[in-house]
C-alpha cells in the first residue's frame, strides 16, 4: 500500500504492540507461577506479529533513498521517544496505582 504522507497508522499499530508487550512482561513478572510459554507465545508470537517493526524498516529506508531526511529523522524520533514515554507511563501506573501496598 503506497503511503505518501507520515505513517501515523503503523505508528500507532507500533505504540499498541509495545504498550501490550510492556503489560505483558509486568504480568509475567509479578505472576506467582507464570507459564514458560507466556513469554515466547505472547510476547514474540502476538507482540511481533501486531507490530509492524517491519513496515519501520522500509518506510526508514525509503526515506533515506528519497533523499528525506528530516522525516527519517522525525520518524525515527518519534518511534522511540513515543515508545520510551509509553512503556514509562505503563511501568509508573503499575507502580503507583496497581500495586496493592
Amino acid at each position: 500500500m503506497p503511503d505518501h504522507g507520515f505513517p501515523w497508522a503503523t505508528l500507532l499499530v507500533n505504540y499498541i504492540g509495545s504498550v501490550l508487550l510492556a503489560i505483558l512482561l509486568i504480568v509475567i513478572k509479578t505472576h506467582k507461577s507464570p507459564k514458560w510459554w507466556w513469554r515466547p507465545a505472547l510476547g514474540a508470537g502476538f507482540c511481533g506479529g501486531f507490530t509492524t517493526y517491519s513496515a519501520f524498516a522500509v518506510k526508514m529506508d525509503q526515506y533515506f533513498n528519497d533523499g528525506k531526511i528530516n522525516s527519517a529523522i522525525a520518524y525515527a524520533l518519534s518511534s522511540l521517544i513515543g515508545t520510551y514515554l509509553l512503556i514509562f507511563a505503563v511501568n509508573e501506573i503499575y507502580r503507583t496505582k496497581l500495586v496493592k501496598k
